[in-house]
């Protein structure tokens, strides 16, 4: 300790300069934007997108900054023609087990199938094979009759039909939510617009194109096999040339293809194969691939319009797919870069099946229609597993095994519209919650300073070192964060501070004994610890099991990963950060001042002897709050009820969005209005679906509050509606997550102090999050995803504030062996009030300055979070300890009742044998 500059000390300062690394890119963006004109010029404007598209800055959500917006349509008739090429291939392979001769095959549309038998003799078989695919609703026919004498025409049917489009919708939406919400972290505005839309906001994006071409490609995974006279019929159709060589066919030939419009770029043509190329082989079709070759200076050159013919239906698809990966194989040089695959037990068995039938033959890779490769089957492949190679560089290789790994698309997406939208909260509210959170945490530093003093001071250092660690981890991992990502940020400063006083109201304990300021410190860090560890793994426990064996996903996961971080860090400054500072101040001065102002030192308060009053309060509270949520049930905001999505435009500047939203809040109670940052004058203004309200209602609503406010000054471009932002299996999702929370809360404190204190931490953690939900509630506010992560915030600091206190009883409970348990827990409750009431300040004051200096964007947010705060400090003294005295006094007593009857049974023993 006599050296200032210890180890602790040096890897600190090291921890923090790589942090400060990874955070100077989003310091310099916020910098840069706090100083642009309004509005800003083009040359800023550029300048900003260019270091929004730095990959270690901390992108802002929808909720603070806004991001892109698509409008996206569902080709739902290339799933039907898919299907019917599956048909196809099961009728045929029905006939060929009963040696029907006959043709079959697709019409150039590819929505019906003709069927052709060539023999009057198989022409009942036919027909009772035709009839089984009718009867069982996947086809249907108006001539099946007819079949002896013309040929038979197979469609699907409208419900069918019908049908496969709408598991079409819903698997693509469930699809793209997985894949731009990989990690949980960006969350995503992903919802479906009927009939067969989906509408998909990314956060803290400016480049809609490369989100076309990663995001929203299908990833169709297809494997087929080559025809086995590949090699002599492809000559027919392609021009075999140098380029090609390296890859065992030709090049299609020029009358193969045509252009036709695109439908991803207003005017723009796109080269494709035409439908229907007579002199194939039945049962094959011909596909186009592209591959890339290194020539003798050692460029790259894309070979593309390569020519396979494969067969119609594939042997395989990315359906089977349990895992991808991307591959560095060192050992060759000319193609490094691979992604390996994995498929499930289904697979397996097909692939090896295909494999083991055809050794020797060639298998196409196929990726969204075109070949990425085909090589040889040189022997069977048994346990599922393969390699695609195509020459990939190393982050085209990862993007594809994070698309493959999210899952394929069922069917290609069209780009309805896209367009760059603002942030939801809007530019003055994220303005004035970033103000309201600077003066809450300036507050909190003069509070912490003013009672510790030059211990005040290294808390509030290690407090900045805790969010600057907290910054750092959420750039490397490139998340985004969002209002409620901020709320957890918030929760794990209040437990930053926690820890620090802590330790120092330790300190002032043992300096109070009469121990040397060395052995104080020692005793203070040492007796700290336990609480310190034990506080912060209760909540990261449910955190990590929610996330590693992902029970939670979207927005919740999101919010459990970074309160995960949060924790960490915690950990590491509470224990590692301020340990140095103290330690290399007391080696420097000897001695370091920890304050001497105590207002709650040495209280005698009978907590315990109020209990009954503290059952009447609570029971009165949750009784009311489980009625109301019961009868009344919550107000569900736009996020779980869906409603209208209207495009805006008006025809003056001076008509802003926050006139528009309070036009609308007029009427409805979650309104969210954006502004589409790359149109002049454009709003998107979302309003919920009020129950038992007609879509057509609100509409008409919307439309009318608008052209009473503004009259012909506003435009109504279009009126949309939109489903909710999540699914039904949220609400499961949400019942999990408290569930498996509360588990392991419980085994946990069970495990590290008695089954008794777990159940009064759960006690405490549900009466906190009934009370918080329903007093909200009966004030009239919305249920919305950033409440739902503030109810979250809530179950943390619960746990956090009852487990403080449970240390100190455990610690008494050795100290004051003898004494009842009512004793001890008064004691520990009245040691630790201090820190209590300290620590829920401090939390408080940030809090109420979130309320009333935030803006409207964060007055609900953090209302409820005030709600928590106030139960959470309220029920670890009165709530969670009262349940522990209650169980363990029962204990007392079934134990000495037992001991009784032991005794007496003893006596009548002898008195018997006397």
């Amino acid at each position: 300790m006599n050296n200032i500059f210890s180890g602790r000390l040096i890897f600190v300062i090291v921890v923090t300069i790589l942090s400060l690394f990874f955070v100077y890119p989003t310091a310099h963006y916020f910098t840069f934007i706090s100083s642009m004109d309004d509005p800003p010029t083009a040359l800023q404007a550029e300048q900003r997108n260019e270091l929004l598209r730095e990959k270690s800055m901390i992108k802002l959500g929808l909720d603070l900054q806004g991001g892109v917006d698509f409008l996206i349509a569902v080709d739902t008739d290339q799933l039907v023609r898919r299907k019917m090429g599956e048909h196809v291939e099961s009728i045929r392979a029905e006939f060929q087990l009963d040696s029907v001769d006959a043709s079959v095959r697709l019409n150039e549309e590819q929505t019906e199938i003709e069927v052709v038998v060539n023999r009057a003799e198989d022409v009942k078989i036919a027909e009772e094979i035709l009839g089984a695919f009718i009867n069982e609703g996947s086809l249907e026919s108006d001539n099946l009759d007819e079949i002896a004498n013309a040929s038979v025409t197979l469609t699907k049917p409208g419900g069918t039909r019908s049908q496969i489009e709408q598991d079409s919708i819903d698997a693509a939406l469930k699809t793209i939510k997985n894949r731009v919400d990989q990690f949980g972290l960006t969350q995503p505005v992903v919802v479906k617009q009927p009939p067969n839309r989906i509408r998909v906001q990314i956060p803290g994006e400016t480049d809609p194109a490369r989100i076309r071409e990663g995001l929203l490609r299908s990833a169709n995974l297809e494997f087929r096999l080559l025809h086995p006279q590949h090699d002599q019929l492809i000559g027919d159709f392609a021009d075999f040339t140098a380029e090609s060589s390296d890859f065992a066919t030709g090049i299609i030939k020029p009358e193969y293809l045509e252009e036709v419009p695109s439908e991803e770029i207003e005017g723009a043509t796109v080269t494709r194969l035409k439908r229907d190329i007579a002199g194939l082989p039945a049962g094959y079709r011909l596909f186009l691939g592209e591959g890339k070759n290194i020539d003798n200076t050692g460029e790259v050159r894309i070979v593309e319009n390569l020519a396979y013919i494969l067969k119609d239906a594939p042997e395989l698809t990315g359906a089977n797919l349990r895992r991808a990966a991307a591959l560095t194989d060192p050992q060759d040089i000319s193609d490094p870069y691979k992604v390996t695959l994995e498929f499930d037990p289904e697979g397996s068995d097909k692939f090896a099946e295909v494999t083991t039938d055809h050794t020797g033959e060639r298998f196409a890779i196929q990726l969204d229609g075109i070949v990425t490769s085909a090589p040889n089957i040189n022997e069977p492949i048994l346990y599922g597993r393969c390699e695609i190679t195509g020459n990939f560089t190393n982050e085209e290789a990862l993007d594809l095994a994070l698309v493959l790994k999210a899952g394929s698309l069922p069917a290609p997406l069209k780009v309805v519209n896209e367009q760059l939208v603002g942030a939801s909260l809007g530019a003055d509210s994220v303005k004035d919650s970033g103000i309201a959170l600077l003066i809450g945490g300036v507050f909190v530093i003069f509070l912490v300073i003013g009672v510790y003093r030059v211990a005040g001071v290294i808390a509030s250092l290690a407090m900045f070192l805790n969010v600057l660690l907290i910054l750092a981890i959420l750039s490397l991992a490139d998340a985004t964060l969002t209002l409620s990502g901020i709320g957890g940020i918030l929760l794990t400063m209040g437990m930053a501070v926690d820890a620090n006083v802590l330790i120092y109201e330790r300190l002032r304990e043992e300096l109070e004994s009469g121990k040397p300021i060395r052995g104080a410190l020692n005793a203070a860090f040492g007796r700290a610890f336990t609480v310190i560890l034990d506080s912060n793994i209760t909540t990261l426990l449910p955190a990590l099991v929610l996330i590693l064996f992902e029970i939670v996903e979207g927005s919740v996961k999101g919010f459990w990963t970074a309160l995960a971080i949060g924790l960490i860090a915690n950990l590491y400054t509470g224990l590692t950060v301020t340990r140095a500072l103290v330690d290399s101040w007391v080696a420097g001065r000897k001695t370091i001042s920890a304050g001497t102002w105590r207002p709650f030192h040495n209280t005698m308060f009978n907590f315990l002897g109020m209990r009954k009053i503290g059952y009447g309060i609570s029971g009165a509270l949750v009784t009311a709050s489980i009625f109301y949520l019961l009868v009344h049930g919550v107000n569900p905001g736009v996020d779980f009820t869906g409603g209208v999505m209207a495009t805006v435009e008006t025809q003056t500047a001076e008509i802003s969005r926050p006139d528009i939203e309070q036009t609308l809040t007029a009427d409805f109670r979650d309104v969210r209005v954006v502004e589409i940052l790359n149109k002049d004058n454009v709003f998107q203004a979302t309003v919920p679906k009020p129950e038992g309200v007609e879509l057509a209602d609100v509409r008409e609503n919307v439309s009318g509050l608008l052209s009473e406010a503004f009259g012909d000054n506003i435009t109504i471009a279009s009126l949309q509606s939109v489903d909710s932002f999540v699914g039904d299996e949220f609400k499961t999702t949400a019942f999990l997550t408290v569930l498996v929370a509360s588990l392991i809360i419980l085994g946990y404190v069970g495990m590290r102090f008695k089954f008794a204190f777990g159940v009064g931490a759960i006690a405490a953690l549900v009466h906190d999050l009934l009370i918080s939900l329903g007093i909200f509630v009966l004030l009239g506010k919305s249920l919305t995803l950033d409440i739902v992560s503030a109810l979250l915030i809530i179950l943390g600091y619960s746990v956090n504030d009852t487990i403080v206190t449970f240390d100190r009883v455990r610690e008494n409970m050795t100290e004051m062996y003898g004494k009842s348990i009512t004793e001890i827990l008064n004691k520990s409750i009245n040691q630790t009030l201090s820190r209590t009431l300290f620590t829920s300040g401090s939390t408080i004051t940030v809090i109420l300055s979130m309320l009333f200096f935030g803006g409207i964007g964060l007055r609900d947010f953090a209302l409820i979070l005030l709600l928590g705060m106030i139960s959470g400090t309220y029920s670890s003294i009165f709530i969670a300890s009262s349940i522990v005295n209650a169980m363990l006094l029962a204990k007392e007593k079934r134990e000495g009742a037992a001991k009784a009857h032991g005794r007496t049974k003893s006596v009548k023993m002898t008195a018997t044998s006397a």
